[in-house]
């Protein structure tokens, strides 16, 4: 029986079928079919955390997917650097993953429901000098609390690492979801390099 914990681990094999199901014709990503029962309800949970929404660019959608990401993650700064117009056929929803020792004053800034595409751009290039005077950790807690979950049901070893991306894409059924997660090596062939 599968579980949520073996699912990183079969991500290079599903990512493999989604290519072949590419080559066949078949539009969208692999369904990771075994794993929806255990994708599903970190959806809910996803929605909840305070995020940077940007649209698809484009008016067909591949569907949603959020990104942990920091601005002091190495491989983040390399996704923000070769998509940095964003991603032409998917709604991004960026989710700040607090690194030790940074301010809750910039963090509760970029959690704010009005935080822009511009701030998130100027915090990920190290140039955010806005702040709020809110020390509140509640939204950091709550990110972390989140993140925890997902790494202690989803990844072999429970540890949490940026970026990590949570995609949702509607299936052929109304009202039907289709949840794939993974690292930049499993759901990098859904984003759009820079031309």
């Amino acid at each position: 029986m599968l579980n949520r914990r073996s699912l990183l681990a079969a991500m290079p094999g599903l990512l493999l079928a989604r290519r072949a199901a590419a080559a066949a014709g078949t539009p969208g990503i692999a369904a990771q079919a075994g794993f929806q029962k255990e994708l599903a309800p970190f959806w809910d949970q996803l929605a909840m955390l305070p995020s940077i929404r940007e649209p698809a660019r484009e008016a067909a959608s591949d569907g949603v997917c959020y990104m942990f990401t920091n601005k002091d993650c190495t491989v983040c700064q390399v996704v923000h650097q070769q998509f940095p117009q964003g991603f032409r056929r998917l709604e991004m929803r960026y989710v700040i993953y607090p690194w030790p020792g940074e301010p809750y004053g910039e963090l509760n800034y970029m959690y704010r429901p009005e935080t822009t595409l511009a701030d998130y751009r100027t915090y990920m290039d190290h140039h955010l000098t806005a702040t709020v005077p809110s020390d509140s950790g509640a939204q950091a807690d709550l990110v972390m609390a989140v993140a925890a979950d997902m790494a202690a049901q989803l990844v072999e070893g429970g540890s949490f690492g940026t970026p990590f991306f949570f995609h949702a894409v509607e299936g052929a059924t109304p009202g039907q979801m289709i949840f794939s997660a993974g690292d930049i090596v499993a759901m990098g062939p859904l984003l759009d390099r820079a031309a």
